[in-house]
């Protein structure tokens, strides 16, 4: 019976060490539109995280690489081989502060991950997203969505949920909708993936700078 116990004990210490750590590995996701399909992977290690989008066919588009310690994201181009800063435009509080959000106390399990529902609404762009929110280890997603606001609108909606009482947190699903809930868009979490990252996916000495890429 005291080996049982101290198995347990080893393993609520282990879960609350595993929990504490950053996050780093792969989140996959697939964005549907009422046109068309597109997929991103996040990888992600210490301060930076790197965003590759790819068209429906599973080419790739596009790439970010987001610098959460300088607060900076670059806009890559990996079939050319150039990249260019992407410049920020700071939204103001008062605009975050008039969006609504309610908390619906609704709850369910995606990709095994115990999720809430929020909504946040903004009532004069006839527009509602909802984040099915899980609350992990995912401590790069806040600081992320910070910096890339100007990239998605459900990265700008995001700030308006209350951080301060959601740690780590991240959406399993997003649903973009109009305010008579007619579906606009939906992204899906479709893998969560821990593993080592190597540094040099974020590695940007291969590529050529290039002015006005977007």
């Amino acid at each position: 019976m005291r080996k049982f116990y101290l198995f347990v004990l080893y393993m609520c210490f282990f879960t609350a060490t595993f929990s504490q750590n950053k996050f780093e590995g792969e989140v996959s996701c697939m964005k549907t539109t009422f046109s068309d399909t597109l997929y991103y992977v996040y990888t992600i290690k210490d301060d930076c995280v790197r965003i590759d989008e790819y068209d429906k066919y599973k080419r790739v588009i596009r790439a970010y690489i987001v610098n959460l310690q300088d607060k900076s994201v670059m806009l890559i181009n990996p079939n050319k081989r150039i990249y260019t800063k992407v410049e920020s435009f700071p939204v103001s509080e008062k605009y975050v502060q008039n969006l609504e959000v309610v908390n619906t106390g609704n709850h369910k399990y995606i990709n095994g991950y115990y999720c809430s529902q929020w909504r946040v609404r903004n009532l004069e762009e006839n527009m509602e997203i909802t984040y099915w929110v899980a609350g992990e280890n995912f401590n790069f997603y806040t600081p992320m969505s910070q910096v890339a606001m100007s990239l998605e609108d459900y990265f700008l909606f995001f700030k308006a949920l209350p951080h301060g009482k959601m740690r780590g947190v991240m959406p399993m699903m997003i649903e973009n909708k109009t305010l008579l809930r007619a579906p606009k868009s939906t992204l899906n979490v479709t893998q969560v993936k821990q593993h080592v990252v190597d540094t040099s996916v974020f590695n940007l000495s291969q590529y050529q700078k290039f002015e006005n890429l977007r």
